[in-house]
């Protein structure tokens, strides 16, 4: 049992690792379609690496789960300054407002909600721009909550418990 969870503490960094890997990718994707197929890689790996970690006692990378998840993040908005659908001013100045208030507050919810409008804008951009990459896009976001619907709870309940923290 003990070789079986080091194996899959190995396998759950290299997902982690591997995000960066799709981050990087993203920079370049010159399709909203190839963009959404690559963002749904990252969504599952981190989905798969975060029950893995759970399921294992956690993993050796653990710790830079959440720079994985805000390089892909701001993969995918500079993805979107780069297709002209987001302006680099606002990009700037809304990625400053919104890692400032989690440096001011150590608190996570100014980083979900960045993290979350920035999903948000790119699914708007694959309704405007490409209908199958939206339908990829759609389908995975309607399938997290039903293949982990604890989980999902939990995400939920976590961001809320976190903006009371700043009340």
């Amino acid at each position: 049992m003990r070789l079986l969870a080091e194996k899959m503490h190995i396998f759950a960094d290299s997902l982690t690792v591997g995000r960066f890997f799709v981050s990087f990718f993203i920079l370049f994707s010159d399709s909203i379609l190839n963009t959404a197929i690559l963002v749904v890689i990252g969504w599952a790996s981190d989905m798969f690496d975060g029950f893995l970690a759970r399921r294992y006692g956690g993993t050796h990378l653990g710790k830079f789960d959440l720079y994985a998840d805000l390089t892909f993040s701001a993969s995918i908005l500079v993805n979107l300054v780069n297709r002209g659908c987001v302006s680099p001013q606002l990009a700037i100045v809304f990625t400053i407002l919104f890692i400032g208030a989690y440096l001011l507050t150590r608190n996570e919810a100014p980083m979900m909600l960045w993290m979350a409008l920035i999903y948000g804008r790119f699914l708007l951009a694959a309704w405007l721009g490409d209908r199958t990459a939206f339908a990829i896009l759609a389908v995975w976001i309607t399938l997290i909550p039903i293949l982990t619907p604890h989980r999902s709870m939990e995400q939920i309940s976590h961001f809320f418990r976190e903006i009371k923290k700043l009340t």
